[in-house]
């Protein structure tokens, strides 16, 4: 038996019959490692030819490059055709849902922001039985604490879904002043939050923009017009968790940032894996800055905003 017949034999048997490379080895009285090289010579040598049949609604090829072009970890894109924002939002956290199945392990540490997007992906999470959990509060309280996208009502429902362990940031997400600030960061429980949410493992957070319309201002009492204006005279875009950025990813200089209680940006860059979710024609501009923001790892948005993303 000559070598090319030995490598078509044990590929017969790996990709055809289904056997283990442990079992060949053992059926054919060679080592498994063996078997790993000679597999490995049947795609070099052309013998095996491997190929994917492409998906009906798989988005692979926008995906790769997406994230190729901005060095992320992964991207996933929804399916075309959603134009309602309510519609959107579901279909975003239902992905995002199914995200978070597949790569929680149970023993994590999780920072969680603030939104309608995060709002929409605890709605879509299953129960989880994952004690040993923990989700921590990234930014303080924004708006009505009876609101379903107040980053404490995330953290209490994410901790109710998955059984794990709630960790609130007892303060507002914006106080009056730098003094106010920072004597509460000087509180031993707001400081260890903190420090916690900084060493998480992953995050979730949205991508926010500065318009009159969005969920920062329809709350009426986190920042006012003027701020709001200032912010967009300074070319901001968009925000993560109030870290206010422009296109190119710059972060904003403005006082509000001294008034802010949450991880700073370049914390959120130190995390492991932070997971954006955001999508909409409105939210363009404010993806295309966090992603040159460097703090996000990983994007969950839709399909037409993906290409959009690509083109310019």
């Amino acid at each position: 038996m000559t070598e090319t017949d030995l490598i078509y034999k044990i590929a017969s048997f790996y990709f055809e019959d289904n056997q283990t490379q442990q079992e060949i080895a053992n059926r054919m009285g060679i080592s498994r490692i063996k078997v790993s090289r000679l597999l490995q010579q049947a795609r070099t040598s052309g013998i095996v030819e491997i190929s994917l049949k492409k998906q009906k609604g798989n988005f692979l090829d926008v995906e790769k490059r997406i994230a190729s072009r901005w060095h992320l970890k992964e991207v996933i894109l929804s399916a075309p055709g959603t134009s309602e924002k309510r519609d959107l939002l579901m279909q975003l956290g239902k992905i995002a849902s199914e995200y978070a199945r597949r790569i929680l392990k149970g023993n994590e540490t999780i920072s969680l922001a603030w939104g309608s997007t995060l709002s929409a992906f605890l709605k879509n999470l299953p129960g989880m039985d994952f004690p040993n959990l923990k989700i921590v509060q990234m930014l303080g309280g924004l708006g009505s604490p009876e609101s379903v996208a107040h980053s404490s009502d995330l953290v209490r429902r994410f901790s109710d879904k998955t059984g794990g362990i709630g960790r609130f940031l007892s303060a507002p997400g914006v106080v009056t002043s730098l003094a106010v600030k920072e004597g509460l960061l000087k509180d031993p429980y707001i400081k260890e939050t903190l420090l916690l949410a900084e060493h998480a493992d992953l995050a979730f957070v949205g991508i926010g923009t500065p318009a009159p319309d969005s969920i920062l201002m329809s709350q009426g009492t986190i920042i006012s017009q003027q701020i709001l204006d200032e912010l967009k005279d300074a070319g901001a875009v968009g925000d993560i968790s109030l870290r206010f950025f422009d296109e190119q990813g710059r972060i904003i200089e403005h006082p509000i940032n001294d008034r802010v209680i949450g991880i700073e940006a370049d914390r959120m860059r130190n995390i492991p894996r932070v997971v954006a979710i955001a999508g909409g024609s409105e939210k363009k501009q404010a993806i295309r800055g966090a992603l040159n923001s460097g703090m996000i790892d990983v994007l969950i948005t839709d399909y037409e905003t993906g290409k959009k993303l690509l083109e310019e």
